[in-house]
């Protein structure tokens, strides 16, 4: 059984295959309803934050920290917790001076990490342990 024959019996799509010189290119067109919605690629998620950045903010959640995801246009940009360190495997990101900016104004209560980059530990831990983490 081929490829495409395999995908269209287990989900919704019809297929269409070409040759084309050592290779077969496969398009799979979507049968569900939902796929003739249109598309707009520059709406945002949630409540704007400044140019195109917008911001999702969940109160506390049980169990978890209060936080809020940035969205770039409609891509998830970064997610952070209250106390400034990263939601959702958001470790290791440098938030845009912009972002930055919005959030210290719409959302004062927020700890920023330091220069704007997000680590996996708390503000305090960073602070305690500084030095055994600049030397190693």
């Amino acid at each position: 059984m081929k490829l495409n024959e395999i995908f269209t019996k287990i989900s919704p799509y019809k297929t269409c295959s070409f040759d084309l010189d050592n290779y077969v290119l496969h398009i799979f067109i979507s049968t569900d309803d939902q796929s003739t919605a249109p598309i707009y690629e520059a709406k945002q998620k949630g409540t704007p934050l400044r140019g195109i950045y917008s911001t999702i903010h969940h109160k506390v959640p049980s169990p978890g920290k209060e936080h809020i995801h940035v969205y770039a246009k409609n891509n998830h940009l970064l997610a952070l917790n209250i106390d400034g360190t990263a939601h959702d495997n958001s470790h290791g990101i440098q938030i845009p001076n912009k972002v930055a900016d919005a959030i210290r104004t719409n959302f004062p209560s927020f700890i920023l990490p330091p220069n704007n980059f997000i680590e996996s530990a708390s503000l305090a831990i960073l602070t305690s342990y500084k030095y055994q983490i600049i030397l190693g």
